[in-house]
């Protein structure tokens, strides 16, 4: 399914969407979204290819996490 069909479908009513009253723009805290923006271009979901960015589990330091395109 491509990536376009994709958002179309979740756009409104994934679960990672959060709506606010007086806030035009919406956000999302789905994982390797980076900006925390609900639009096409920042979604982790939809795209075949992303990074993440988390708090390690240790106290310094962070991890990187990559997301990859599955082999034909």
């Amino acid at each position: 399914m491509s990536a376009h069909l994709s958002w179309m479908i979740i756009r409104n009513t994934n679960s990672y969407l959060v709506k606010k009253r007086n806030i035009k723009k919406h956000f999302s805290t789905e994982p390797h979204n980076l900006l925390n923006l609900a639009s096409f271009r920042y979604n982790g979901l939809v795209h075949k290819k992303s990074v993440d960015i988390s708090p390690a589990d240790s106290l310094h330091g962070f991890k990187l996490t990559w997301k990859k395109a599955k082999a034909a």
